[in-house]
């Protein structure tokens, strides 16, 4: 990632990238924390845990929080 890049940036590129893969739902942002959240289904999958060291690597220099979390559903 550029260091001028912003995590409005990011998290647009990550939700692009990734959302709907490995169980990602989700793609947030965590300003106190500079870091971008992804919203996964519950369950250890090894492509999901691929997919993440991916994710985490590619926007350095933000951090990544994962939050395992079911679906939201409407009732």
């Amino acid at each position: 990632m550029s260091d001028k890049s912003t995590l409005e940036d990011v998290q647009s590129l990550v939700s692009q990238k990734y959302l709907g893969k490995a169980g990602i739902h989700g793609v947030g942002i965590r300003r106190s924390k500079s870091a971008i959240t992804v919203y996964v289904d519950p369950g250890d999958r090894p492509s999901q845990k691929e997919l993440l060291d991916l994710i985490e690597e590619e926007i350095k220099p933000f951090s990544l929080m994962v939050v395992e979390e079911g679906r939201a559903s409407i009732p």
